[in-house]
């Protein structure tokens, strides 16, 4: 399930491959943002709230793609998120204005939690400053379900379609939309993509070249299980890198607790040997926030300027 590699994996990789991580690592410490990396080696980001929630609020998909979880695993762990728990996690975001990105998903197909608009309506209700958006591969929206769920709060819909047969459904679907709800979807055809991200190695066939860049990944997201497990990021499918159980803790004593502080110190020295997924994890480091608006990004910077000392 999981792919071990041994220290010196570096002398199976070709010179070219070896230059091409040294510079895309180098930039990311010299040009990309300096003052940032330099905040991070000196600890003064370690009191720097998520930029985005991810809830996972179970472990159902309407696929077994190759790329995912769920390509690699036949009987998937069936799970949902307690509703208790889902809406404790919201009023402990709420008692801080959140007013950063929120997704109730993430190697799940949403739609598939029949919850899902209760969740998204009680999340809107509670945390109206929020950006909050999903992924889905469309084989349970519909044009009544688009309305339904921008109604409910919505911002914005990432709507993957993975073969053409799906491609030619979610495009005719999107046809029969007022113009005003096709600017909230943004549409990817994936039926020629060929390459995917490895998952940190789980998903063998992808598996690029080990990447010793800083990660950005615990300082900007954090991922909620449907157990309420918080594991360090999106990769960790097995529970690798547990950073704290949300049945035991709050929200802001496992982001500020001492595993995800660690952890962070020793990804921002570039070391990914601090653990057995970050050690043969490929993930670049950087750029896996989902697009906003201009204009949203100022008022939730100015906002959480004014609210961080509620934290």
């Amino acid at each position: 399930m999981f792919l071990i590699m041994s220290d010196d994996w570096k002398n199976n990789i070709p010179l070219r491959i070896r230059t091409k991580v040294f510079l895309r690592d180098w930039y990311i410490r010299n040009i990309r943002n300096p003052y940032q990396s330099f905040r991070r080696k000196q600890g003064l980001a370690d009191k720097d709230l998520f930029k985005h929630i991810k809830i996972q609020t179970n472990y159902m998909c309407t696929r077994k793609c190759s790329f995912c979880h769920y390509g690699l695993e036949r009987s998937p762990v069936k799970q949902n998120i307690n509703e208790k728990l889902f809406k404790r996690i919201i009023n402990e975001l709420a008692s801080i204005s959140y007013s950063g990105i929120l997704s109730l998903y993430e190697i799940n197909e949403p739609l598939t939690d029949k919850r899902f608009n209760e969740f998204l309506k009680y999340a809107r209700k509670k945390l109206p400053r929020a950006w909050i958006f999903i992924t889905t591969n469309g084989d349970l929206l519909t044009t009544h379900r688009v309305s339904q769920l921008f109604h409910d709060g919505l911002n914005h819909i990432y709507l993957n379609s993975y073969d053409d047969k799906a491609c030619e459904r979610n495009l005719n679907m999107l046809s029969q939309l007022d113009d005003s709800l096709v600017k909230k979807i943004t549409h990817i055809n994936r039926t020629y993509q060929e390459t995917w991200t490895s998952r940190a190695g789980n998903v063998k066939q992808f598996y690029k070249e080990v990447c010793q860049a800083p990660c950005d990944q615990v300082y900007e997201i954090m991922y909620i299980k449907p157990s309420g497990m918080v594991c360090s990021c999106i990769n960790d499918f097995y529970n690798m890198n547990e950073m704290g159980d949300l049945n035991k803790a709050s929200l802001f004593e496992v982001w500020f607790g001492t595993k995800f502080q660690k952890m962070r110190r020793e990804l921002s020295r570039q070391n990914r040997n601090c653990s057995d997924l970050c050690r043969v994890c490929d993930y670049v480091g950087y750029g896996n926030l989902p697009k906003v608006p201009f204009f949203w990004k100022i008022k939730s910077v100015l906002h959480n300027f004014n609210s961080k000392k509620s934290i």
